[in-house]
């Protein structure tokens, strides 16, 4: 007797059994100033997943602040209606329970500094949103190379 067709079963069963990790949506909105040049929204996807977990001690400079330095180098602010992302260190600092903290906004600007850039998170607590600061190290540019299609 073969075991070939139980193949796919067994594959089905020990999916099931695998730790569910929420995946990293792309946002449903960018606000951006990438000149005639498109927004790359997996782009900030990616340099979402490459933050270091460490919240850095800096106040927020507020969103104006930010827009002007997004105007004169690039970036955006992208938003998620609630987006789980795994920052155990974060998750501690801000005093929540788990690894994930719930993400709503991020701002990124193309401005790297020593192989990273930093990036401003909008976080759920249970106190209301927080924003912090932590270092991403994807540092590819956040808009499209290129002229933008009309």
């Amino acid at each position: 007797m073969t075991l070939r067709p139980f193949l796919p079963l067994a594959v089905a069963l020990l999916a099931a059994c695998s730790p569910h990790v929420p995946r990293l949506q792309m946002p449903l909105t960018v606000h951006a100033d990438c000149e005639n040049r498109a927004v790359k929204q997996t782009a900030i996807e990616s340099i979402v997943a490459s933050t270091d977990d460490r919240i850095r001690n800096e106040p927020y400079p507020g969103d104006a602040a930010l827009d002007k330095t997004i105007h004169a180098v690039g970036g955006g602010f992208a938003y998620w209606p609630s987006q789980p992302l795994r920052l155990p260190n974060t998750a501690r600092a801000l005093g929540l329970d788990g690894d994930y903290v719930t993400m709503t906004r991020v701002v990124v600007t193309n401005q790297v500094e020593n192989g990273s850039r930093p990036i401003w998170l909008t976080l759920e607590t249970p106190h209301g949103p927080k924003v912090v600061l932590e270092r991403a190290y994807d540092i590819q540019n956040v808009c499209i190379e290129g002229a933008r299609d009309l």
